[in-house]
């Protein structure tokens, strides 16, 4: 979809962290933002790069209420956090690519000053992606609600027996596994911890969510790819477990909680260039060959 004018012209720089061999790059960025007019915040953690420049700085948790877009500066992990502090508010987020892998950035760091005022001011596009929710029941409360971009972790706390997971879908028994955990993905995060343990690939653009067992006892236990409009249950009859959202600092669950998990509410809006390919990017990323990376053509 065609990225449409943002109004008003503020910019939130999102980080978690300013390391020196970044910093040239970081206020590359804000310097290009406030010479095409755009009023610019930034969080807190990016004030030893961007000391002297006029700008504001807003707590992380503050930010993308009080910005129109959010500029994630980092890697994918700094992007999963800015999509899911903008999703619940609708707005938006550019990925700057300072990272390593980069698998869902929308620009790397060359020509950053040029490109980056321009994505934001007509030669954008937006792309909508669905998040995944986890609910946190505890003795009949609902004691958490927590959101992701890429997946939702249930993974043993310390090394020891096999985790026991009580599973129904939509109501109806679906298996109890042993397993050292279970991830819950996204479209979006089929390519990220999921893809490691044998999950499919699936397009960001697939109404579904993914469950997909890490180590499970039985080799029968393969992925689930369920419809998004499906809730899944989790028992844990037993302690030792605990809960991520993307790649956080995981809670330590009970004995006897229960876990539902489903499609969020909220979807990340992500902005490419428009000659953005999810293809090309798999291809390079992933080292699939094919015409044009060394590849042969079978006949």
């Amino acid at each position: 979809m065609t990225l449409k004018a943002i109004r008003p012209k503020i910019a939130g720089l999102f980080s978690y962290q300013a390391k020196p061999e970044q910093r040239a790059r970081l206020r590359e960025a804000a310097q290009s933002l406030l010479d095409a007019g755009w009023k610019v915040l930034a969080v807190p953690a990016l004030r030893p790069a961007l000391s002297g420049l006029s700008l504001s700085y807003v707590p992380a948790a503050g930010i993308a209420r009080r910005s129109a877009v959010l500029v994630s500066l980092g890697g994918d992990g700094t992007l999963l956090g800015a999509a899911r502090l903008a999703a619940p508010l609708k707005k938006p987020v550019l990925s700057v690519n300072l990272g390593g892998l980069g698998f869902m950035t929308a620009l790397g760091p060359e020509r950053l000053g040029l490109r980056l005022p321009k994505l934001l001011q007509g030669e954008g596009v937006e792309e909508r992606r669905s998040m995944v929710r986890a609910e946190l029941w505890r003795a009949r409360r609902k004691v958490l609600v927590i959101d992701a971009l890429n997946d939702l972790v249930l993974a043993r706390s310390s090394a020891g027996h096999l985790a026991r997971l009580q599973a129904s879908v939509d109501g109806r028994f679906l298996a109890e596994f042993r397993a050292d955990g279970l991830i819950f993905a996204s479209p979006t995060g089929s390519t990220a911890y999921a893809l490691s343990v044998g999950g499919p690939v699936l397009d960001t653009r697939t109404p579904v969510m993914l469950l997909t067992l890490v180590s499970p006892h039985t080799l029968s236990n393969r992925p689930l790819v369920l419809p998004e409009s499906s809730r899944l249950e989790l028992s844990l009859p037993e302690a030792g477990m605990q809960l991520s959202a993307d790649g956080d600092e995981p809670l330590r669950l009970r004995a006897g909680d229960k876990l539902r998990l489903c499609r969020s509410p909220h979807d990340a809006k992500l902005i490419f260039a428009k000659d953005h390919d999810n293809w090309a990017v798999l291809r390079n990323k992933l080292g699939w060959q094919g015409l044009g990376t060394g590849g042969a053509r079978r006949a």
